[in-house]
């Protein structure tokens, strides 16, 4: 089957045939890559950003990204889910150059204290600003699956609504709160399981009703 992209530019190959073909070089293949999926990565990119501009310039990003990292890939990944990981990432970064958003430990600590983020309150977050238990959450977040990571980042520290994030991640926004609720449940496990180990007591994590949050 030949498959025609964006400006028209057509090959019978698949995208994993063509990337094989770019890890040797070939630039013609990636310019039919470029052209095949472009729309989808400025959508993508679009919906974590908000912008049509800054949308454009992530998605140029991504594919620059895609190219260097083209001897890393293997044909086992599919490329467009690949691809759309690498668009989300840019778009994450620029958002996150954009808005200034706070160091990573507020931000983590925040996230272990509610999942509600209208329900946290000032003096809840000076309690849980301490460095061990954000470098625990840091660490509990890294080991998540990839798809529960990236639904976490996108809700907590982009704060986009389970609409956008589904549309970011290609799934349907059931699939995104099922995933924001596992994610949610293995942190906290985490969490109080590093307390007993550090010889701290359990810690009550509160839990929020079911679809807390916004969107959810």
């Amino acid at each position: 089957m030949t498959v025609t992209g964006e400006f028209g530019l057509t090959d019978a190959r698949s995208d994993e045939d063509l990337f094989l073909a770019c890890r040797e070089g070939d630039q013609v293949a990636f310019r039919v890559l470029v052209d095949r999926h472009l729309r989808m990565v400025r959508r993508l990119a679009l919906n974590v950003l908000g912008d049509v501009q800054e949308a454009e310039d992530a998605a140029q990003e991504a594919f620059i990204a895609a190219w260097r990292a083209r001897e890393r890939w293997t044909p086992e990944a599919r490329f467009s889910t690949w691809l759309h990981r690498i668009a989300v990432n840019k778009a994450i970064d620029r958002r996150r150059v954009r808005k200034a958003v706070p160091e990573s430990q507020e931000v983590i600590t925040r996230l272990a204290d509610a999942e509600d983020r209208g329900a946290v309150q000032a003096d809840a977050l000076a309690n849980l600003e301490r460095s061990e238990v954000a470098v625990t959450l840091q660490q509990a977040l890294g080991k998540l699956p990839d798809t529960q990571r990236r639904a976490l980042t996108l809700f907590y520290f982009e704060e986009l609504e389970v609409g956008r994030i589904a549309d970011a991640m290609g799934c349907s926004e059931q699939a995104v709160r099922s995933l924001l609720k596992r994610g949610r449940q293995t942190l906290k496990t985490r969490l109080q399981r590093q307390k007993k180990i550090c010889g701290h007591g359990p810690e009550t994590v509160r839990s929020a009703p079911e679809g807390a949050g916004r969107g959810a």
